[in-house]
């Protein structure tokens, strides 16, 4: 089986980072091509790639899956263990996923990934809101489990809260000790320092999303 992701910039984009780190983590070979957001022609590049015009996608054989949980949803598929085994924990993992997928607008809007990013400048209350929601959250999930995941094991859910553990780094916001220690344990990963790397040795920047609270 012949995969490709295609993806777009290290440092900014949070919906390439999900995918990417599922198929690392699923141990499968796999090749990337990077879309350099907002240049000259990149609208017209991300629609040969997908009718959707976003990254990240998967071309499969060739045959693409657009949008990051499709992508997470096929590659379960090959590696079941990629959501809990038990099923309640499962259901449970599926749904703060989709939370992710779906929701947090303004932590979104007012803190884009920015993986060079560290400032503590004050935040938009919406974005402050957003964040409690998640650390209540993932307090709440770590505290029934053994950790050091939200589900004990590595899971699909953490791959979906990974680019938003980085905006806790980024932006200085607000967290208890068992959410920090948990953003400690996704950044400390192996995989993701890979992305990490590639991202800090990245030219390319976004002005825009720079310019985001600075």
């Amino acid at each position: 089986m012949a995969l490709k992701l295609f993806i777009g910039n290290y440092n900014y984009s949070s919906w390439s980072l999900r995918p990417w780190l599922i198929l690392r983590k699923m141990e499968v070979p796999f090749q990337t091509e990077l879309v350099d957001l907002d240049v000259p022609g990149y609208k017209e590049r991300l629609l040969e790639i997908s009718p959707m015009g976003t990254v990240p996608v998967l071309d499969v054989n060739d045959e693409r899956i657009p949008d990051s949980l499709a992508i997470a949803e096929f590659c379960a598929k090959m590696v079941p263990n990629l959501w809990p085994r038990d099923e309640v924990d499962r259901a449970e993992a599926r749904r703060v996923t989709h939370l992710m997928h779906e929701g947090f607008d303004a932590l979104r809007r007012e803190a884009p990934m920015n993986l060079k990013r560290r400032t503590e400048g004050p935040m938009p209350q919406a974005c402050l809101e957003d964040a409690a929601t998640i650390v209540e959250m993932w307090d709440d999930l770590l505290s029934k489990h053994d950790g050091p995941y939200l589900f004990n094991e590595w899971s699909i859910a953490d791959a979906f809260y990974a680019p938003v553990a980085t905006r806790f780094e980024s932006y200085g916001l607000p967290r208890s000790h068992r959410s920090d220690t948990y953003i400690s344990e996704l950044m400390s990963d192996g995989h993701f320092q890979d992305w990490e790397a590639l991202a800090f040795a990245e030219t390319h920047v976004l002005p825009d999303t720079d310019a985001v609270n600075a």
